[in-house]
């Protein structure tokens, strides 16, 4: 008899069936383990199938899956390239007319759609949004800066003006101003004088006999075209005696007066501004004796270049005295030292790179102070050298050596 297993008509999940099966053994012990036996064996049997089965099954579908490629591949191969084209033809019209039916249709579809809402737009919106209608740009003529003011004129003097705050309100070097106005550093703005304005950023030059468009622009340091469209001169070639010409940008000529010498040592008044001179009162200021430029009304001392040696050279005291300024000038001196020597008698050296005294201290005839530099308004190495006498500037030359 066969051992078998089998879904009963109860509830129950097996069902033992025996069916005439007599298990061995010599009591209802060994029977029983012996029909038991039989049973696991039958179940294992069963089991081992139906996972056989299963994994054949699987091992179908994967050699079918991997043979998919090749087998497309084949395909493909035989009908586009064997058929030559036929089929690639017959796809590429089907996708073509499937894709333009989806467009107009779908497209109609959205376009008829609640969500695309189309609002008119006002008036009030478009003439406010520059974004949706570009402004159109009208070209306008301005009138250039320098042009604006191109008469000099006069103006009072205020409580408070210094040539620095004129210059800066009318946008006119303090240069200009001085040149203009005949002043110097020394000068003394009273409330309610009157002084001339040059135009912006120029001078102002009274024609003389002589003179040419061309050597104006020379003594400027300008372009005579810059003079001619300026003070819309139209005949270049003659200019009138007496009139007055604004030199646009035009930078202070430079003077060079002669070098006074006297034989003898006149006194000294304490009454005036104005001293006799004193040849060698002063000892010659630095270790260097390039003049660049020399004394003049516009000019309240003589520049005394460092020139081409190696190095910056010092900066030695006229004579003995003591220091009563040693710091920046914030008008233009940079570093700069003013040393008293009594009797009236002050000198200022200028645009230094350092300083060696300090205010209050004695100084010697020869000394040295400082070291020769480019601080403050300046173009290159120099020292701005003053002789003063009860405040007013002389002539440094008619004290050196």
């Amino acid at each position: 008899m066969a051992f078998t297993t089998k879904r009963p008509s109860s509830k129950r999940f097996f069902q033992l069936s025996f069916e005439g099966f007599k298990p061995a053994g010599r009591n209802k012990i060994e029977q029983f383990f012996s029909l038991w036996l039989e049973f696991f064996r039958s179940l294992f049997l069963y089991l081992v199938k139906k996972i056989y089965f299963l994994i054949s099954l699987l091992a179908k579908i994967f050699v079918f899956i991997l043979k998919i490629p090749s087998e497309l591949k084949t395909f493909l191969t035989k009908k586009l390239i064997w058929s030559r084209g036929r089929l690639g033809r017959t796809i590429a019209t089907w996708f073509v007319m499937i894709f333009s039916f989806l467009v107009f249709t779908v497209g109609e579809i959205f376009n008829s759609s609640p969500l695309v809402v189309n609002k008119p737009v006002s008036a009030s919106y478009l003439k406010n949004t520059t974004d949706i209608i570009p402004k159109k740009e009208i070209a306008l003529t301005s009138i250039p800066e320098e042009r604006k003011r191109n008469q000099p004129f006069t103006y009072t003097i205020q409580q408070g003006d210094t040539l620095y705050s004129i210059g800066t309100q009318f946008k006119v070097s303090i240069d200009a101003l001085k040149y203009v106005n005949g002043l110097t550093d020394s000068s003394i703005l009273s409330v309610g004088k009157e002084i001339v304005i040059p135009p912006v950023a120029g001078l102002i030059h009274k024609v003389k006999s002589g003179d040419t468009l061309t050597s104006i622009a020379e003594d400027y340091g300008v372009a005579p075209q810059a003079i001619a469209d300026f003070n819309y001169i139209l005949d270049t070639g003659k200019l009138a005696v007496g009139t007055e010409l604004v030199i646009p940008g035009g930078k202070v000529p430079v003077v060079v007066p002669p070098i006074m010498v006297y034989d003898q040592q006149p006194s000294v008044g304490f009454g005036g501004g104005e001293a006799s001179p004193r040849k060698g009162y002063c000892a010659w200021p630095t270790t260097v004796w390039t003049i660049t430029q020399y004394y003049s009304w516009y000019h309240n001392g003589v520049d005394i270049a460092a020139g081409g040696q190696s190095g910056m050279p010092p900066i030695l005291s006229c004579n003995n005295g003591t220091v009563i300024r040693a710091g920046w000038d914030p008008f233009g001196l940079g570093l700069n030292v003013i040393i008293d020597h009594g009797g009236g008698y002050q000198t200022v050296y200028g645009h230094m790179s350092r300083i060696d005294v300090s205010y209050g201290e004695n100084i010697g005839r020869g000394e040295q102070i400082g070291v020769m530099g480019s601080t403050g308004r300046s173009t290159g190495p120099h020292v701005h050298f003053m002789v003063k006498y009860n405040g007013t500037a002389q002539n440094p030359l008619n004290y050196t050596p």
